[in-house]
């Protein structure tokens, strides 16, 4: 039986040019390109959202520089709930920049009384008070209270007669007192009708310089000395000898 030139597929065609030794064209499959155009259009979809996932960031970044008024509000926001300073503390207009009384490293004996008082003045430091008597405070409250002003009785931490030793220190401005300041040494003075209505009999005072840091000020000291033993009124003169004006 014989084989029509046209009625051989490409099997045929095939085994006939491996027999011949030639080149063959076969068909090509009905669908090759189809698929080739379908691959095609399926990887630039990937590479365009590839490239789309990849630049989100970097949008979003510049974004974020390229608008100061985001920044602004941001920054606003933050330091709004972190940096915000705190309220600075009430200061009290009666405080004073001198050195303060409590510091003064005095030998004050274990059963004597301590009591200190604010003057109410920005030119003096406390008044502090030591006595061989119990204290308490004053009767009444008395503005621009001064170590050595013992006008009257019932500004004194102490009440009715009977004292032993009330003393008294002060650190306040005072450039006259701090010029004519040579001799620091406690002196004797008049009691004054303060101390001798504590039944108080003579009083002692002293005034020493502060120092450079404070060249108008000066440290005051007074005591007013009643009944004493020897061994008290020794302490007294102690006391008074070692008040020197702390460092600031």
């Amino acid at each position: 039986m014989s084989i029509g030139q046209d009625d051989h597929g490409p099997e045929i065609e095939l085994l006939r040019a491996v027999l011949l030794d030639r080149q063959v064209s076969l068909p090509e499959p009905p669908d090759r390109m189809a698929g080739i155009r379908k691959r095609f259009h399926r990887t630039r979809r990937l590479k365009a959202a590839a490239a789309t996932a990849a630049a989100m960031p970097l949008a979003v970044a510049l974004a974020v520089v390229l608008s100061p008024q985001l920044v602004t509000d941001r920054t606003a926001d933050v330091a709004g709930r972190t940096t915000r300073p705190p309220a600075s503390p009430p200061t009290d207009p009666a405080s004073s920049s001198l050195p303060d009384v409590a510091d003064l490293d005095l030998p004050v004996p274990p059963d004597w009384n301590q009591l200190t008082i604010a003057a109410g003045s920005d030119q003096a430091s406390s008044v502090r008070f030591i006595s061989t008597n119990p204290l308490a405070r004053p009767e009444r409250s008395c503005p621009d209270l001064e170590a050595d002003d013992w006008a009257e009785s019932a500004c004194l931490p102490v009440s009715g007669p009977g004292i032993g030793a009330l003393m008294a220190f002060q650190i306040e401005t005072d450039p006259a007192a701090a010029r004519a300041t040579t001799d620091s040494t406690p002196r004797f003075v008049e009691a004054s009708p303060a101390c001798r209505s504590l039944s108080g009999t003579k009083m002692y005072k002293l005034q020493r310089p502060v120092g450079a840091e404070h060249p108008d000020a000066v440290l005051t000291g007074v005591a007013c000395v009643g009944e004493l033993t020897e061994e008290a009124n020794r302490r007294v003169m102690l006391i008074l000898s070692k008040a020197l004006p702390p460092e600031s």
